[in-house]
């Protein structure tokens, strides 16, 4: 009996207990929420003491504060878009203005202007009779300049690689309130800011598949077709639109900047490396050469590592269809190449390696010549191409039919 009388007490005390903690907690949690209530109540009497003050917000203010989510292109072209609520539609994030390279860099601008009055005084040149009164101290001195121009070109050509990267994210980054899936359907630069200015505001993708035929495969356009019907996007406002054409024309400014480079490089790489070019061609040599930063960067890279020497590596966008660039595995620029190009497939891997690592000796040729400051001849590149034609020309030859021998007579041997 004493022993249920004790069982009893403390399931009393326990059920005090628990009471009392439930007590307590409901308690706290409504000191709790009378502290919030408390605190909301004083932005209002604030609010209320400006308004009696006669404090008025400006129509800057206010319109600022109910956000339009207006894209404002700035005098550097740089653009930013405010993340405001507009009707409850989210506008996007805030972004910050970057500076450009073609619009904040003076030394690339200064070294296009040189290249171009280089590339007129060239023409001039060309139309004038050749003078005998040239000295070889003045051809040297040209050569030495027009060395130090080829390898600036190189280090901008790298860093315009890097840029064309950027403007990219700018674009995709401007148009992604419209089309935000655009950006995962097609990976190549061209291709979106193609795309990007054929739809342009449009929501039914179907009345510009006429504009995106000349841009687009078919497996392309019918899968942003289907994509747009059921985008998350919105219309763009007039300053949004004006910030993609920006980022548009942006894009093709880098482009053009690239190609001028480019040009100017492959005109004089036959001055600069004519072994290499004797090889390879000036246009290949001029690619591997901006692709490496230079010659001396290029006489560094052994032979097996020039095989890969601008590889496009394979995607799931490429392997879909969704991409224009298809690469091949382990081949790079030197696969373009007109004595790999123009063997057959089966024998273009194992001519792709002959060419690599006569290339590599031929760059190392040509960098020793530039710093010794002796003549710069092809006679490397040419012997090396004769004994690579000559390879070529024995592997594509028939197998040799076998010889059909008389079996030997047994018969008079035993005799």
């Amino acid at each position: 009996i004493s022993y249920f009388i004790i069982a009893l007490g403390t399931e009393r005390d326990t059920t005090s207990t628990m009471e009392a903690a439930q007590t307590t907690l409901a308690d706290s949690l409504l000191d709790d929420l009378d502290d919030l209530s408390d605190v909301e109540e004083h932005p209002a009497e604030e609010g209320e003491q400006q308004e009696g003050s006669g404090d008025q917000p400006t129509a800057g203010t206010a319109d600022s504060a109910e956000g339009s989510g207006v894209v404002s292109v700035g005098t550097g072209g740089a653009y930013e878009q405010s993340g405001a609520l507009v009707g409850g539609t989210d506008t996007g994030t805030l972004r910050p203005k970057r500076k450009r390279l073609l619009d904040v860099d003076a030394s690339l601008m200064a070294h296009m202007a040189t290249i171009r009055a280089e590339a007129a005084a060239k023409g001039d040149v060309d139309s004038k009779p050749a003078s005998a009164s040239s000295s070889s101290t003045t051809q040297k001195e040209d050569d030495e300049r027009h060395y130090h121009l080829i390898v600036a070109s190189n280090k901008h050509l790298s860093r315009l690689r890097d840029e064309l990267v950027r403007a990219h994210q700018d674009l995709c980054a401007a148009y992604h309130p419209k089309f935000p899936e655009l950006s995962d359907l097609l990976n190549d630069t061209l291709q979106y800011r193609a795309a990007a200015l054929a739809i342009g505001n449009e929501m039914d993708l179907t009345l510009v598949n006429d504009e995106l035929n000349e841009v687009l495969t078919s497996n392309q356009i019918l899968t942003v077709t289907v994509a747009g019907s059921t985008t998350a996007g919105r219309k763009l406002t007039d300053a949004e639109m004006d910030a993609v054409r920006d980022a548009a024309e942006y894009i093709e400014s880098v482009r053009e900047a690239q190609g001028e480079l480019t040009s100017f490089v492959e005109g004089r790489m036959e001055g600069l490396a004519p072994s290499v070019c004797a090889l390879v061609g000036p246009t290949t040599a001029a690619r591997l050469v901006a692709l490496a930063g230079g010659l001396a960067e290029l006489s560094r890279i052994p032979s097996c590592n020039l095989q890969v020497v601008g590889q496009v590596k394979q995607s799931a966008a490429a392997r879909g269809g969704m991409s224009a660039a298809h690469g091949r595995p382990h081949s790079g620029v030197l696969m373009e190449c007109d004595l790999v190009a123009k063997c057959p497939n089966y024998l273009q891997k194992k001519a792709l390696k002959t060419v690599a690592a006569k290339l590599a000796l031929a760059a190392r040729c040509d960098y020793v010549n530039v710093e010794s400051g002796r003549a710069r001849t092809a006679d490397a590149g040419k012997k090396f191409r004769a004994e690579i034609e000559a390879k070529i020309e024995k592997w594509e030859e028939p197998d040799k039919a076998q010889t059909v021998k008389a079996l030997p007579n047994h018969d008079n041997q035993q005799e």
